[in-house]
């Protein structure tokens, strides 16, 4: 069984906002506007419901289901509820009134979504959670990231630390208390205790953007001048703190260097140039193309067979360091096919 770390809501402020890309109305068309319910071909409308549409994660999302819709023939609608659970239940009787055949959803507020989404399933049309579960969801998308396995990314990275640094001291920094964001930093700071660190102080990032991670971390840098690890639960503050670290003339290590490991998640194109350049130790990428593909497949099997138990499909994470980094390619020039999602086994 696996142990998800997000209960239900989604983590929606992973990075800081840019201008968002979408219409006034949140939405956006991929191919042909027409819609339909359910079958193959162009009669069919899917859609994603994005939490917050400027995000690069989320456009990769998009990216890897309108790829995946192109082989099915389907039409692709984006809907950016922009941080807002009004807008996202708003977003989903949209959905319900134009039938589309399935829609995927990043729930901001499980309670506010549970009777919209109640409502869609009724009317035959399957709601796809990506990182998120609850009432109403027929099946879930996860990243690995966001699960709390016994070998997961948290527990690799801890593990990597004390290999590296046997009692290593280690600062957690958080984020908004998103449910998924408290139950990933919960889940590290288990597995550290695991592996033998010492989690000397956590603070939470909840503006979260590098600028005021910086700030965070040059007063925990003065208040822990022996600090050997920061881990930062997505790449922006990841980022803010390993400029606190190198304005303070200090070093960042590359996992066996002398200096301070920082490791961030989502695998962002600043974070992955940061670790070209040895400013940072590692990030987790969530490969969010291939979670469009993903996405595709869970509706495609829906859509399929409504009256089947559908699967939980969880998407591998890979960890990029300094020495592994060279055999990164961008997420959007990965060759995914329905055959190849790299999907985690044991997803239920």
């Amino acid at each position: 069984m696996i142990r998800l770390t997000a209960a239900g809501a989604a983590l929606v402020a992973a990075v800081a906002l840019a201008a968002c890309g979408s219409d006034d109305s949140g939405s956006s068309t991929s191919g042909s506007t027409s819609s339909g319910s359910g079958g193959g071909g162009g009669d069919t409308t899917v859609a994603y419901i994005s939490p917050v549409g400027a995000q690069i994660g989320q456009q990769q999302v998009n990216f890897g289901l309108e790829g995946a819709a192109r082989i099915e023939g389907w039409n692709v609608r984006v809907l950016d509820a922009n941080l807002s659970p009004d807008r996202q239940v708003s977003h989903v009787d949209t959905l319900i009134n134009e039938r589309v055949g399935a829609f995927a959803s990043w729930t901001l507020d499980p309670g506010a979504t549970a009777g919209a989404y109640t409502r869609a399933q009724e009317a035959g049309i399957p709601v796809i959670g990506v990182n998120s579960e609850g009432e109403g969801v027929t099946s879930t998308v996860w990243w690995e990231v966001n699960t709390c396995e016994p070998d997961g990314p948290w527990a690799r990275t801890a593990q990597f630390i004390a290999d590296a640094r046997p009692r290593a001291k280690v600062i957690v920094m958080g984020g908004p208390p998103a449910p998924s964001i408290t139950a990933n930093v919960r889940c590290f700071r288990d597995a550290a205790e695991a592996a033998g660190l010492e989690i000397i102080d956590q603070a939470d990032n909840v503006r979260d953007a590098a600028a005021p991670a910086a700030q965070l971390a040059e007063d925990l840098l003065t208040k822990h001048g022996d600090v050997d690890v920061f881990w930062d639960y997505n790449d922006q503050t990841a980022l803010g703190v390993s400029s606190a670290i190198l304005n303070a003339g200090k070093r960042v290590s590359d996992g066996r260097s002398d200096g301070i490991m920082v490791f961030g998640s989502n695998g962002d194109p600043d974070a992955i140039q940061a670790v070209r350049e040895g400013r940072l130790t590692g990030t987790w990428d969530t490969d969010s193309v291939a979670s469009g593909w993903a996405v595709a497949q869970a509706m495609r099997s829906a859509m399929a067979d409504p009256e089947a138990r559908q699967e939980n499909l969880i998407v591998r994470s890979i960890l990029w360091t300094p020495e592994t980094v060279g055999d990164y390619v961008d997420p959007e020039q990965r060759d995914y096919s329905f055959d190849n999602i790299p999907l985690v086994e044991g997803g239920s």
